[in-house]
């Protein structure tokens, strides 16, 4: 018997949830009166194993339950091997009429996102040595905090999975499903909700930590910088420190915006359920006091599934990837999703501290190449930065973010706009239905293969707005 639909959401109070991966995609239906009721069905070939695992098609690797069913009779569109060395194949039978999938497109995007691959990884320190580095962290001296932290890279590696600094997992899983939903339409291209307003090519933020009063005050210089070239920017406050009620005035006023780093710049938040619904109400109250509406966790710690809980419209805790932090991972996307009716803003640029203190580059030109990669998939490019001393505080490093936004500065028809502005984007662009004016529509083409889908944005014949 055949499986569920491939990319048909769970049940939940006996309502079917929206499929994730649809939600960003945007195909546009067809009309009703021109559809076809024996159009081919995308569907799972059988039953799926009670536990995900590894699927591997070449570099491509997804996490998920495989069906294990071989179906004869069609055409084999892609093949993905098992960790047992099994092999299973996504195949189209035009006979029968049905797409075959060996996996769940929405539950393969759904793992990715909610990092749940993580679960059989070993990076990283155990919740109980990341608690006794904090209680003895202001006994440590920073020289030797550092010290350790190169020591731990150069011992660990890079992972395999996600790649660094750019896995093009999501994207591929993305193109996957648009190529498998038209080849079941019969159709070789079809319009989508376009990523981006009008027909920006992709989306540029930039979001600063602030750790110290310090790094409050040469937040402004920061800005001054970012002005220059005609960029605003977010700045995430903690609450152990006192925040200059004066320099908060002059930020906001410039356009500048403010988020929450939180209470404690520890792991607090997130060790446990009690501690997390403790600390809730406090950070309602200080999103309220500076008018947030964004967060980022200290050291981007998380749990995924209370991010949904915090008292913001989004939150850009969660890497695309970053194998460097306490709490290592990825979700390899390149554009925001949901968890519950908050926005994720993952950020995709090497934080300034990995890139310039823990790896010693002494340049701008990761940043710059991997800006390139994530405006080639039209994703989102965020840059995670801090303004304090040892950081952008610091002038060198400064230059190189001044290199940095040089750079951005001129890239043609990208969006900077604010984090925030970008959630409210995706929550309109969510929601949108075709005929909404305010979503332009991109086109989604596909060729003889699997590997050959392009998205293209809005007719170039529409006007693209002044950056």
């Amino acid at each position: 018997m055949m499986g569920q639909m491939a990319g048909s959401g769970t049940q939940q109070s006996g309502a079917r949830e929206r499929d994730p991966l649809e939600r960003l995609l945007g195909l546009v239906e067809p009309p009703a009166d021109s559809a076809d009721g024996e159009s081919t069905r995308l569907q799972v070939a059988g039953r799926r194993d009670d536990l995900p695992t590894w699927l591997v098609s070449e570099e491509w690797r997804l996490y998920a339950r495989p069906s294990r069913e071989m179906v004869t009779g069609g055409r084999e569109i892609v093949r993905f091997e098992l960790p047992d060395r099994t092999a299973v194949s996504a195949s189209i039978d035009p006979a029968r009429k049905a797409f075959f999938l060996p996996f769940s497109p929405a539950e393969a995007y759904s793992n990715y996102i909610a990092e749940q691959w993580t679960a059989n990884s070993r990076r990283g320190l155990s919740p109980g040595l990341l608690n006794a580095f904090y209680r003895g962290k202001r006994f440590i001296p920073r020289k030797a905090q550092i010290h350790g932290r190169r020591l731990l890279i150069r011992r660990q590696g890079l992972p395999d999975f996600p790649r660094w600094p750019l896995d093009t997992s999501v994207a591929r899983l993305l193109r996957f499903y648009a190529y498998a939903r038209l080849l079941a339409r019969g159709e070789s291209e079809a319009e989508f909700r376009w990523f981006w307003p009008e027909r920006y090519k992709a989306a540029v933020i930039l979001t600063h930590d602030v750790e110290t009063g310090e790094g409050l005050r040469l937040a402004v210089e920061l800005a001054d910088l970012e002005q220059e070239y005609g960029f605003r920017s977010s700045f995430n406050l903690g609450a152990w420190y006192d925040a200059d009620s004066g320099i908060l005035r002059d930020l906001t006023q410039r356009g500048f915006e403010i988020g929450l780093h939180g209470l404690r710049h520890d792991r607090s938040l997130f060790s446990s359920r009690a501690a997390f619904e403790a600390q809730r109400p406090q950070l309602r109250e200080m999103a309220e006091r500076l008018g947030a509406e964004g967060f980022r966790s200290p050291a981007t710690y998380r749990v995924f599934e209370w991010l949904g809980e915090l008292p913001v419209s989004y939150d850009c805790s969660i890497p695309h990837s970053d194998p460097f932090e306490p709490q290592p991972g990825g979700c390899c996307s390149v554009w925001p999703f949901f968890v519950g009716e908050v926005v994720e803003l993952p950020y995709t640029l090497p934080q300034d501290y990995t890139l310039f203190t823990l790896l010693g580059n002494r340049s701008a030109e990761l940043w710059i190449r991997q800006t390139e990669a994530v405006v080639k998939e039209h994703g989102l490019v965020q840059a995670l930065t801090h303004p304090d001393p040892g950081y952008l505080g610091d002038r060198d490093k400064r230059d190189r973010y001044r290199d940095l936004l040089v750079a951005l500065s001129e890239l043609e028809a990208i969006w900077k706009p604010l984090p925030r502005e970008v959630a409210a984007w995706w929550k309109l662009r969510d929601g949108a239905e075709a005929d909404n004016s305010e979503v332009s529509h991109g086109v989604v083409r596909i060729g003889e293969g699997v590997d050959e889908v392009e998205f293209e944005p809005p007719s170039l014949a529409a006007k693209v707005p002044p950056a």
